[in-house]
């Protein structure tokens, strides 16, 4: 039986030239990899169909813009598979119906322009508004803004992870007055802990967090805990207050209130890169979770503490990398400082004691917090060694469970001989314990700022969503999974619908079957796409009955973000 002879000849891209670079001084040269091209033009193979560009987007509508501090959220109604903001000079693409302009000089008014975008580029006419950041000038009684450039100050935060995979820094680009927590320590939790202490007021206290987490597929997490802890376990400690907000890969948000706690309310969907406003409010009657101003869960549980350590925490669902931005951390408590703080010494575990370590100076005492997990039923470890220095060892929490797989913090007072640049930690115990989290507090009669300089794991500069390809049969319908297709014609359906704060300008695709190429989809009909779907009919009547393969290949309009490809396998009758 004949295949049907897909025409190849013609190259539909335009391609960079490929250029030879002299590696070792001499004559002779080696050949680099040519640049994904960034124009496509428009090809299809014998009995292929490709879709064409219909009538252009409808404006959007109702434009709101809502002012804050160095930024504008905005917010506008609209079908549209996404949308190309505009202000100043500088533009972005998004695929929801809203976004927030980050980076902004306070009291500059700034014209915003939105148009729809349909999936060749086509533009609408534009939605027009103005609006001007605006400082904020809210009452806390500790408040931390961000807006430093090098974020976090050490005096304030500590930023807890059990390897290295996440960092706390200032943004880049437009996020270069936030802090970012960046992480690609998948589903543990990165925890950013506050050394100021959360002291509850007589009447109602709050911690309030301004973030865009969680992310798509991610978790937020904020915890009041009664106790010297450091990172945020799985379960939540004895008379300790966790709100938990979870982010599916749709963008639907669910909130948890423990102990003890019920939504109230359902969170609207969540919009890539938009600053949400998070409280968890403790009152006599029990603790409340409001977002934006509305209260979203509640429990009847009245903490018997006056005085708690605040985690705000970032965690993928699914192991993804994340970027998290903080815009604000604020209490509104009782009036306490953060203790006077010293530098921090590198610790080491289960390794000789090291004789080149130098005293810190100034330093009037510190503590060893730890977190360990058990591998089977056995007594908690009572004693640490500290630079060869036995110290006891108690619950950082009163009331942790010692069990086997469960991780259980827990707090050493230092010794004197520790207050050094380099500490050696030694369990007391012949069982076998892991240790996932060390952490030192070194205080000294003065406390100072530290900063440090750094960049985010995870970058702001925008990437191309996955193609997503899909063979439906002859009526534009899903067969059952791992069901032949009738001979005859079958449908391509090509989907790009990306969740993040701005997704890079797609120039196109190329489609391959077999490893031929069968057509190229240009996408830039007024400029860059960025969502969408397509619809491609190919008659399949001379193709081989079995097994066959789609590779779709999309492309950027910038030539340094990375070409991403779908794959889809489909069978044939006889």
């Amino acid at each position: 039986m004949k295949r049907v002879a897909f025409v190849v000849a013609g190259l539909a891209l335009v391609i960079g030239v490929v250029v030879l670079r002299n590696t070792n001084g001499g004559d002779s040269s080696l050949p680099t990899a040519p640049p994904p091209p960034t124009k496509l033009k428009p090809f299809e193979a014998e009995q292929v169909l490709l879709p064409s560009p219909q009538g252009r987007p409808n404006a959007p509508a109702k434009l709101v813009a809502h002012p804050g501090h160095h930024k504008i959220g905005l917010s506008w109604t609209g079908d549209a598979p996404a949308y190309e903001v505009r202000w100043g000079s500088r533009t972005k693409l998004v695929t929801r119906p809203g976004t927030q302009l980050n980076g902004l000089a306070n009291d500059q008014e700034q014209q915003i322009e939105v148009r729809a975008v349909d999936s060749f580029g086509q533009r609408s006419q534009p939605a027009t508004t103005k609006a001007t950041a605006r400082a904020d000038n809210a009452p806390y009684t500790f408040v931390d803004r961000f807006d430093h450039p090098d974020e976090p100050d050490l005096q304030r935060w500590r930023l807890a992870k059990r390897t290295d995979c996440a960092r706390a820094t200032s943004g880049d680009e437009d996020d270069h007055d936030r802090l970012v927590i960046s992480s690609s320590c998948g589903t543990r939790a990165v925890t950013l802990r506050s050394r100021t202490p959360f002291v509850r007021g007589d009447d109602e206290s709050s911690l309030v967090v301004e973030t865009d987490a969680p992310t798509t597929g991610g978790k937020l997490l904020l915890d009041l805990i009664p106790g010297p802890v450091s990172v945020q376990s799985e379960a939540v400690l004895p008379n300790a207050i966790r709100a938990t907000v979870s982010t599916d890969v749709t963008g639907n948000s669910i909130v948890e209130l423990a102990p003890d706690g019920a939504a109230v309310k359902a969170i609207p969907p969540a919009v890539p890169g938009v600053t949400v406003r998070w409280e968890l409010v403790l009152t006599g009657s029990g603790v409340r979770v409001v977002r934006d101003g509305d209260v979203v869960a509640s429990s009847p549980f009245v903490p018997q503490w006056r005085e708690a350590t605040a985690l705000i925490g970032v965690a993928a669902l699914a192991g993804d990398r994340i970027r998290a931005g903080i815009d604000l951390i604020g209490y509104r408590t009782a009036k306490a400082d953060a203790p006077p703080n010293a530098p921090t010494p590198q610790v080491r575990v289960d390794v000789p004691v090291s004789s080149s370590t130098l005293p810190i100076a100034d330093v009037t005492a510190g503590q060893l917090r730890i977190a360990m997990v058990p591998s089977r039923e056995s007594q908690p470890v009572a004693a640490v060694k500290v630079n060869g220095v036995e110290v006891p060892l108690r619950p950082a929490v009163p009331g942790t469970p010692w069990k086997p797989g469960a991780e259980y913090p827990a707090v050493a007072d230092l010794p004197k001989e520790a207050f050094t640049d380099n500490l050696t930690v030694q369990l007391v115990t012949e069982e076998r314990i892991q240790i996932t989290h060390t952490d030192v507090e070194l205080t000294g009669p003065k406390g100072v700022s530290q900063r440090q300089s750094g960049t985010p794991l995870v970058d702001a500069h925008p990437v191309l969503a996955d193609p997503v390809p899909e063979v439906l049969d002859a009526g534009g319908q899903p067969i059952e999974n791992g069901a032949a297709h009738n001979r005859g014609r079958v449908v391509l359906e090509i989907r790009v619908n990306a969740l993040d704060s701005s997704v890079a300008g797609l120039a196109g695709f190329e489609v391959r079957l077999d490893g031929n190429h069968i057509a190229t989809i240009p996408t830039t009909a007024d400029g860059p796409a960025a969502a969408g779907r397509w619809r491609i009919s190919l008659n399949a009547t001379a193709l081989a009955a079995g097994a066959h393969a789609i590779e779709v290949r999309a492309f950027s309009t910038d030539s340094e973000v990375h070409t991403e490809t779908g794959y889809v396998p489909f069978l044939l009758k006889p």
